[in-house]
């Protein structure tokens, strides 16, 4: 007969199981601590006497004294020793636990009348016979009394006990929650979308990347493909990593059936514990299969630094042609095997949306000491000998900080998103509570039926196929085709700044498109500019403070521009707009408070700061590559020194207006966003945080060549995968993007379809045609390219 735990009890016993867990903490002397579960260890110097730790022991002395019955208990002894301690100790008067190295689980089987301990491994046993002396009270025996067990009785991580544990652990740490009863929706064709809102914690940083970026290993610019990302999630002390929550929604459609109205009804019970509804969701409808990840389609947004689109108010679900998610679930898309898609999964990338956004709110909670000396002055002669003491203090402790806040921002990077995508799979695809080795989730691959990636989440779809070994089966890209591999890319600010210098040209000729359909505005926007250059010529005025507390510029209203790379029918639209509302009267130079509020709307950096302060970064293709160095704003300095053309203090002055039209800027950052134009990026600590970033040269690897082509053309290829690429887009280099994906490319599996028909917005503004015909080019369905 076994115990819960896998532990044979000896023939012709008496048991009961008591179900307790201790952790034992050592010293170099011994034991500092022993206490049951899941209260947490206090060494006795503190305090703790091992007196207060003792009734709940002696309970189980007398309940095992009163009855002469035998007990089944476990021990999970946690050893914080830099050695093997062997465990020798009489608990109360339940029996006694020969010397054995402390270093995994033990379930053991003590018999108090025979004195007899038996030690098992996956249903085997091996008896000690313990000698039969007096005990001596609690943990007073510190000498052995039986030998020690054989290597083979020592418990395996492989052992079917150990393999139940972990995954009772795992569930523990995923804590997979349903964080609201689903919505169900009306949609296109008389049928209904339910909605399911989801939390799941995930490692901050996550095992493989973990090891790569240990200081024992040496850089590399190779990726190392991953099986699975909880592959290292396999003792005890591996649950200990730190965690972040990730959000993530599904929808799926849902009929009038029996089984569907009562699978949403075992949901939607508002008092559901949030754990046990996501337990309901994961055992789904009656009769039905369980969470089948090939039928469903996965989105990457663009960024980095925003959430997904809200299902219906953001994603409509209308009609099956009203967007690419409702084309999805009420078209005729299927996955690679002719199955039709179930599900959509919208993930807000780490740091944003619902998934723990970073802002300056929550950094000023995570590193308080990064904000320190936001309010105090830079001159530090009238403050005395003691003031500048405590000043260089608070120095050291903001340097502290922005290094520390740094290497916490490093893990929000494609690397990290598209193992969060891993995570989320592997958490779906688990089944709830399992009880039997057969209940154990399964260690088959079954990957994504689709993943669509826009714009920087086409980059972290490029990540994916580098370095996950069961990628997408079908992979499809929007405008997101990331410029790796170019001639100048061994030095990287040149490259950098090469990009830089084509964005420019592709800047200029984007505002030539909007001024050429707004030609009254050339005039227009030079007045706004003049009004707010005003400060800069004469400090004495006063200069304009938007409602949240941020400074509006001559500059920062010129990265209105960075919704040029849309469709003219909508963005165009959209800049005129703010800029028509301008001035309070037409003859004079006040602006509106209308148009002030419209400017914070149009610009997120506020509410999005991993926009300002990643935003370089997704270009940081591994170590070897160098810092960032703020390369959008050298090649603007560059650009204004040799062609005033794109300055605007020249251009705003001169009067020849159609030939000298005052530029917007593009999708770039500037190290002048943290220095009041934007309160939330702006201080000494957010200033420090963006510089710290800017100079760092240690970036992890996010693509690999040889890993994309194998998975795209391998013996057995992985993956299927179409692209758009925009001829005419702001945002992604089309030359760069079409030598990835031309023959011999690291890319060439992917098929291309180029258009000028559509903007880098093309997604949004007609989804469902541009994902049906990629799906149907991944397929071969269509000759497209012909």
């Amino acid at each position: 007969m076994s115990c819960a735990q896998g532990c044979t009890r000896p023939p012709n016993t008496k048991g009961v199981v008591v179900d307790i867990t201790y952790d034992v903490d050592f010293c170099d002397s011994g034991f500092r601590n022993f206490h049951p579960s899941p209260t947490r260890p206090v060494p006795l110097s503190q305090g703790k006497s091992q007196d207060s730790i003792r009734p709940s022991a002696m309970q189980l002395a007398r309940l095992s004294l009163s009855t002469r019955r035998s007990l089944i208990f476990s021990l999970t002894l946690a050893a914080t020793t830099r050695r093997s301690s062997p465990l020798s100790t009489g608990i109360g008067g339940v029996g006694e636990l020969s010397p054995y190295p402390v270093t995994r689980p033990v379930f053991a089987f003590v018999d108090i009348d025979s004195r007899r301990l038996a030690a098992s491994e996956g249903g085997d046993s091996e008896e000690v016979v313990v000698a039969d002396e007096p005990l001596t009270g609690w943990l007073h025996n510190t000498k052995p009394k039986s030998r020690p067990m054989d290597d083979a009785t020592k418990r395996s991580s492989e052992s079917p006990a150990m393999k139940r544990l972990l995954v009772e652990k795992m569930k523990d740490y995923r804590n997979h929650r349903m964080i609201s009863p689903p919505a169900v929706h009306p949609c296109g064709d008389k049928r209904r979308a339910m909605v399911t809102e989801h939390r799941i914690a995930a490692p901050l940083l996550h095992v493989d990347l973990e090891s790569s970026s240990s200081a024992s290993t040496p850089p590399s610019d190779s990726i190392s493909v991953v099986d699975r990302v909880d592959s290292g999630f396999d003792s005890i002390g591996s649950f200990d990593r730190p965690t972040i929550d990730v959000y993530f929604a599904i929808i799926e459609l849902i009929t009038n059936s029996d089984a569907d109205e009562a699978y949403l009804a075992s949901m939607s019970d508002p008092n559901l514990d949030p754990r046990r509804r996501a337990e309901a969701y994961l055992r789904g409808r009656a009769g039905a299969a369980p969470f089948d990840a090939s039928r469903a389609i996965l989105y990457l947004q663009g960024g980095p630094g925003f959430g997904c689109a809200a299902p219906c108010s953001g994603l409509s679900l209308a009609s099956s042609k009203s967007s690419w998610a409702s084309s999805a679930l009420l078209g005729d898309m299927t996955n690679l095997d002719g199955s039709t898609i179930e599900r959509v999964v919208l993930m807000d990338q780490r740091g944003t949306g619902r998934s723990m956004p970073i802002s300056r709110q929550s950094l000023m909670k995570m590193f308080p000491d990064l904000f320190l000396l936001d309010d105090v002055k830079d001159d530090e002669t009238t403050m005395g000998v003691e003031g500048s003491a405590k000043m260089l203090l608070g120095k050291a402790r903001m340097s502290k900080a922005v290094a520390d806040a740094a290497d916490h921002l490093a893990k929000f990077r494609a690397d990290s998103i598209v193992r969060d995508a891993e995570w989320i799979r592997e958490a779906l695809l688990s089944r709830s509570s399992p009880s039997t080795e057969d209940d154990a989730p399964s260690r088959d691959p079954q990957p994504w039926g689709a993943v669509l990636g826009q714009s920087f989440g086409g980059f972290c779809l490029m990540t994916y196929l580098s370095s996950i070994k069961h990628p997408p089966r079908m992979c499809l890209f929007t405008g997101g085709i990331a410029p790796m591999n170019t001639p100048v890319r061994e030095v990287f600010i040149a490259y950098l700044i090469f990009v830089d210098d084509r964005l420019w040209l592709r800047v200029k000729e984007r505002n030539r498109r909007y001024y050429d359909q707004y030609p009254g505005d050339v005039k227009l926007v030079k007045r706004i500019v003049r009004r707010l250059l005003r400060h800069e010529t004469d400090p004495s005025i006063s200069p304009v403070v938007l409602p949240s507390g941020g400074m509006l510029t001559a500059r920062r209203f010129l990265q209105l521009g960075l919704a040029l790379g849309g469709s003219p029918g909508s963005s165009f639209a959209n800049i005129h707009d703010v800029v028509s509302i301008a001035f309070l009267d037409n003859d004079g130079d006040e602006l509106s408070l209308a148009f002030l509020k419209r400017i914070e709307r149009e610009q997120s950096f506020d509410d999005a700061p991993l926009y300002f302060l990643l935003h370089e970064s997704i270009y940081a293709d591994g170590c070897g590559m160098g810092p960032t160095n703020w390369a959008a704003h050298t090649s603007y300095e560059r650009h204004a020194l040799t062609d005033p053309e794109f300055d605007y203090r020249v251009t705003s002055l001169v009067d020849d207006d159609a030939a000298y039209p005052t530029m917007f800027f593009g999708e770039m950052v500037f190290p002048w966003m943290a220095h009041g134009d934007y309160v939330a990026v702006s201080g000494r600590g957010m200033a420090s945080l963006s510089e710290a970033l800017a100079a760092n040269g240690d970036w992890s690897p996010l693509y690999d060549a040889t890993n994309m082509r194998a998975a795209l053309l391998g013996d057995c290829p992985k993956t299927k995968a179409a692209s758009i690429l925009y001829f005419d887009d702001l945002y992604v280099d089309f030359d760069c993007a079409i030598k990835l994906v031309t023959r011999g490319g690291p890319l060439e599996g992917v098929k291309v379809w180029v258009t000028n028909e559509y903007q880098h917005s093309g997604l949004r503004d007609d989804g469902a045609n541009i994902v049906c015909k990629l799906v149907s080019m991944a397929k071969g369905t269509i000759n497209i390219p012909s």
